[in-house]
């Protein structure tokens, strides 16, 4: 466990796939009763990820943002890296930081505990996108997964408080359990993903201090999944997606937040990642959106 200046979310800006397709043709109701996912959310064939994260930036300040940080595993380019294209797209200074970081679905604390340390350095804020296109990464004939994933992008701006302290740590376990070749397909071995979440995502994350967060919000894997989790945790509040979406790999924290932003403002939260890799970290952090942030619409 590592102890660092607060971590302060200040703004939330999402990006969603473009169409919402039905779960129904693609799982079976076991399935679906199991995941919890009803639906996902797929971007058009013309859309890039570039495009998609950049939808999601604009909807927030990132003016005064000193570095950015783009986590994806998707990038359709090798480089230049897909964080140097939003900072030029967005008009921040050439001296702004901006670099990609991958570790899928535990990448957003892994983002935010970089980027708070740059933030605690220069005293400025940092901009972390997160984004993936899954939908071209599945195999259309996999059952197990092609009604799974989604595609959406997401923009949080980030500050520190040296006033405060946050905590991160991580776990990393070299496994195929779900893993991905360069052009595709995802391939996930069910049963050894929950065996990890069960055995060791559970204990790494009972080691946080329940008194050191408010509302407890994990990667939405799938909704069974979540809910042990919780349970095990013995979380008094926990965000729980309503199925609509899926799974958005590493966006589906800050979606979340996104939507119930109402229920997790002013609070200290523990935000825990977990998957491919297979890998988890989890970081404790303070929410204090802006007046101003509410007033950008979704998409």
């Amino acid at each position: 466990m590592i102890a660092v200046p607060e971590i302060v979310l200040n703004a939330l800006g999402v990006a969603r796939g473009e169409t919402v397709c039905d779960n129904a043709s693609l799982a079976t109701p076991r399935q679906i009763q199991t995941t919890g996912f009803i639906s996902r959310m797929q971007a058009l064939a013309t859309t890039s990820l570039f495009e998609l994260c950049l939808r999601a930036a604009r909807q927030i300040d990132v003016s005064g943002a000193c570095c950015v940080i783009a986590a994806t595993f998707s990038h359709e380019k090798r480089f230049p890296s897909l964080a140097v294209q939003l900072a030029t797209a967005l008009g921040l200074p050439r001296e702004t930081m901006a670099f990609d970081l991958q570790m899928a679905c535990s990448a957003y604390p892994y983002a935010l505990f970089v980027g708070g340390q740059i933030a605690a350095a220069v005293h400025k804020p940092v901009l972390v996108v997160e984004g993936d296109i899954q939908s071209r990464l599945t195999d259309p004939h996999d059952s197990a997964t092609n009604f799974l994933f989604s595609d959406a992008a997401t923009a949080t701006l980030i500050s520190s408080d040296s006033a405060a302290v946050s905590q991160f740590a991580a776990l990393s376990e070299a496994s195929d359990a779900l893993s991905c070749p360069a052009e595709g397909p995802i391939h996930m071995d069910g049963f050894k993903v929950f065996s990890f979440v069960a055995e060791r995502v559970v204990p790494f994350l009972q080691a946080f201090d329940s008194s050191s967060y408010d509302v407890f919000v994990p990667h939405q894997a799938n909704l069974y999944m979540v809910r042990q989790l919780a349970r095990a945790l013995s979380a008094q509040t926990a965000l729980i997606s309503d199925g609509t979406w899926a799974n958005p790999g590493g966006c589906s924290i800050p979606l979340l937040l996104s939507e119930r932003r109402d229920e997790v403002d002013g609070k200290k939260l523990l935000l825990a990642g977990f998957g491919a890799g297979l890998s988890a970290a989890a970081v404790t952090a303070r929410v204090e959106l802006s007046a101003g942030e509410r007033r950008f619409p979704f998409t």
